[in-house]
């Protein structure tokens, strides 16, 4: 999608509000601003909520389409060994997480965010797939109707 304002071609993407979000995230994640994002939604506030719909300008430069991975804080883990392990930034892990306010707990969940690829798990079923990708099940297929979903194959989002 792209938006002409005097002249000027701007792509953007539509992105929708997942639980946790906030303006500075979004902005973050798509490598732009606050600032931007109000404008360009017309907001008269922060306030978003979950399911809301917002345009998002691209940058080339940007991390897109993020899928969170779900991880279940274990006794003795740190936030470095954490990101090390799952092999994620640890600034980007802090971002989407909020840990500057709290503690690492033994059995706290987290949410580690990935882009562009999926590994299939055991267990995993299209169902799983979807909810974890917030991908819908066109998009899925259209992007992989030559790979099977099998345990250990890389899926694209």
């Amino acid at each position: 999608m792209n938006y002409n304002d005097f002249g000027l071609r701007i792509d953007f993407v539509e992105y929708t509000v997942k639980k946790g979000d906030s303006l500075y995230t979004i902005a973050k994640a798509y490598n732009t601003t606050v600032s931007e994002l109000s404008d360009i939604n017309m907001l008269t506030n922060t306030t978003i909520f979950p399911g809301q719909v917002l345009l998002v300008p691209k940058n080339s430069n940007a991390e897109v389409d993020y899928y969170f991975e779900n991880y279940v804080v274990k006794q003795g883990d740190t936030i470095e060994q954490i990101a090390k392990n799952m092999g994620v930034d640890p600034i980007l892990l802090g971002l989407y997480n909020n840990i500057a306010t709290f503690q690492l707990i033994e059995g706290q969940p987290l949410k580690i965010p990935r882009n562009n690829t999926y590994i299939v798990k055991e267990n995993d079923t299209v169902d799983t797939i979807l909810q974890s990708t917030n991908l819908t099940a066109e998009q899925l297929l259209k992007a992989n109707a030559a790979n099977w979903l099998k345990v250990g194959n890389k899926i694209y989002l």
